[in-house]
């Protein structure tokens, strides 16, 4: 799979040149001939940079659709027969809608003024791939979403809890890749402005990496948040059920069942209230305050 995705950017990144692709960089800057650009050797370090991360998203992306998949295969092995058909629907549903929302809400991607670098490579759909990634581990995050409603309807018990905490931990993973995807896709999307900019100065806008940061973490959000709400909402009725109120009126069985209540509940990370509890949230907003700080340091 990682072999797939890095020799799938190769070749977005080398189409018109795939057989001169390899010895164009291994040239010495000094030798490139680019002799409307006074910046030749600038310019090609900067290229070689935003190649080496380009390759390094690619792993990153093969690895983290490979663990989405066979999640995903294990989810479909051990899910219950009943209604499968009609989950598989809906997830089928969602990430169409999803898909539309995705190709309306997303800043479209400029045709570049390469200059004589036009010769030997694209920047037209470099990066695309991330979206497969970051694609996969949703759908397996909205299984995940199905596989924790089915146990609002078991008996809350301790292996009630331990079921809620593994499909938490899975989608706390999920969710941290998805966020490493976006993260490095800034990175990509730095890099690239790096080397594109000084022949595009008219089309690169000052403010685009920090408009894409945003849009990763709106669209990254807008995915997590119905899946937030069913483990919120599920993990709730577990504590309650395990943490009943109490059955008088007394101020230290008040107490105690606030703190069991609390302590139950920060362990199984419901709700949105505090910074403590928000914690899951950080990765959501890694891409745009990785951006926006990136835009923040090329501009002092």
């Amino acid at each position: 799979m990682v072999f797939v995705f890095v020799a799938a950017e190769w070749v977005i990144l080398f189409h018109p040149r795939l057989s001169s692709s390899v010895r164009f960089l291994r040239q010495a800057p000094q030798t490139v001939d680019c002799p409307n650009w006074p910046q030749a050797e600038t310019a090609f370090f900067n290229l070689k940079v935003w190649v080496i991360v380009s390759l390094a998203q690619a792993i990153i992306w093969g690895v983290v659709t490979y663990a989405s998949i066979r999640w995903l295969f294990d989810l479909w092995r051990t899910g219950e027969q009943a209604g499968r058909w009609r989950r598989v629907v809906t997830v089928i549903l969602r990430s169409l809608i999803f898909g539309l929302g995705l190709w309306f809400f997303l800043t479209p991607v400029p045709y570049w003024h390469l200059g004589c670098f036009s010769q030997h490579l694209s920047a037209q759909g470099a990066g695309s791939l991330a979206y497969v990634a970051v694609g996969s581990a949703t759908i397996v995050m909205w299984i995940l979403e199905n596989r924790v409603c089915k146990l609002a309807d078991t008996r809350a018990n301790v292996e009630a809890v331990h079921k809620y905490l593994e499909l938490r931990q899975k989608l706390q993973t999920l969710l941290s890749m998805s966020s490493l995807v976006l993260v490095l896709g800034v990175i990509g999307l730095v890099t690239r402005q790096a080397f594109i900019e000084p022949l595009s100065m008219n089309i690169v806008f000052p403010h685009s990496i920090v408009l894409e940061g945003l849009e990763y973490t709106i669209l990254l959000g807008l995915a997590y948040a119905p899946v937030h709400s069913a483990f919120s909402r599920v993990g709730g009725k577990i504590r309650d059920d395990l943490t009943p109120y109490p059955s008088r009126d007394d101020v230290a069985a008040i107490q105690q069942w606030s703190r069991l209540s609390n302590e139950l509940g920060d362990v199984m990370q419901i709700g949105l209230h505090d910074w403590k509890r928000f914690g899951p949230g950080f990765p959501i907003l890694a891409p745009f305050l990785l951006s926006l700080l990136s835009t923040l340091v090329k501009h002092q």
